[in-house]
Parts: C-alpha cells; sequence; structure tokens
C-alpha cells in the first residue's frame, strides 16, 4: 500500500506544483488589477450618478426629464462599478483561486 501511494504522489507531482504556480501567478494577477479595477469602479460609479441626475433633473445636458435611455445608461454603469469594485471580479478570482488551493491541498494530503 505505502509503494502505491508513493507512485501516486509521484505521478501527481507535477499536476501539484502546475496548481501552486498558477494559484501564486494568479493571487499576484489580482492584487495588481484590483487597484485599476478600483479606479475603473470609481469612474462608472460617477457616470453612473452623471445619468441619473441627467434623467431625474435634466440638467444640464438636456431640457427633457425622464428620458428611458439616460435610466437605462444609469443603471447599467451602476452595475459596472459594483463588478468592478471589490466585490466585484476580484473577489469571484479570490474565490477561483482559493479553489485551485484547496485542491492543491488535497492532492499534497494524499
Amino acid at each position: 500500500m505505502q509503494v502505491l501511494r508513493i507512485f501516486i504522489k509521484t505521478l501527481l507531482f507535477p499536476v501539484s506544483l502546475l496548481l501552486s504556480i498558477i494559484a501564486a501567478f494568479s493571487m499576484f494577477l489580482i492584487g495588481t488589477l484590483s487597484c485599476l479595477l478600483s479606479v475603473a469602479s470609481g469612474i462608472c460609479f460617477l457616470a453612473s450618478l452623471c445619468f441619473f441626475i441627467v434623467y431625474f433633473l435634466g440638467w444640464p445636458l438636456v431640457d427633457k426629464i425622464g428620458d428611458a435611455a439616460y435610466l437605462q445608461g444609469g443603471i447599467l454603469a451602476f452595475a459596472f462599478a459594483y463588478l468592478f469594485s471589490p466585490y466585484g471580479f476580484p473577489l469571484f478570482g479570490m474565490w477561483l483561486v482559493s479553489k485551485i488551493n484547496h485542491l492543491n491541498a488535497i492532492i499534497k494530503s494524499i
């Protein structure tokens, strides 16, 4: 039984090494791109505020109040602001990396 375990560990070592490299690179990428996505989130939030101001007040860009295109644009920009925030794509990436690390720990425990 011990010989089979060593054989399986030897076969799974490259997989474990690859998962470790992927997890480390993904953590670096998420940490780096998180700063850029936070800036994009702020810009999208300001754009959504501008769309809502134009929709509800009509000033300063248009005279017509209540145009549906401005409401749709505001909702869409707000949705993108949420996705680019730390609770959107970066959180999903961190969850995915944690699953990769968990799989790597399972392989190492064999």
